[in-house]
């Protein structure tokens, strides 16, 4: 597999960088600023893939000893469990005392997100002034 990479890699030749079309030197000498002789350009030597390119085979288990495929966890719980998640977080900060970057450090929790979601929450944690019956 490594020499069919290698000789793919060798099939297709690396782009070569166009020159400077206005190169930074001084045109006139107008002041006592040095100007830049002009040089030649160097003849490049052409770049050798086998000498630069390692392939490196993943770790793990080798194909003889893959597991059977399973489905990949999801990379975000679905939204009403999110969504109970960091109401519990608020309402527990709401209760400690302490303030948002503490709670929110001593608890593991993104300071940005945890107060995303407080904003969010806020309507959920007003407090509702208390209904009194009419007097009749």
């Amino acid at each position: 597999m490594q020499q069919m990479v290698l000789v793919e890699i060798l099939a297709v030749p690396a782009e070569q960088s166009r020159g400077r079309h206005n190169p930074r030197a001084v045109k006139r000498k107008m002041s006592s600023f040095p100007t830049k002789g002009r040089a030649a350009p160097g003849a490049r030597q052409p770049l050798h893939y086998p000498d630069h390119i390692r392939i490196v085979a993943p770790e793990g288990p080798g194909p003889e000893q893959t597991a059977t495929p399973s489905s990949p966890p999801p990379l975000r719980p679905p939204a009403a469990d999110r969504h109970a998640f960091w109401r519990d977080h608020v309402r527990a900060w709401r209760d400690s005392g302490l303030r948002r970057a503490a709670y929110a450090k001593a608890h593991g929790l993104a300071p940005r997100t945890f107060n995303h979601w407080i904003a969010r929450l806020r309507q959920m944690f007003r407090r509702r002034p208390a209904v009194t019956p009419d007097r009749a």
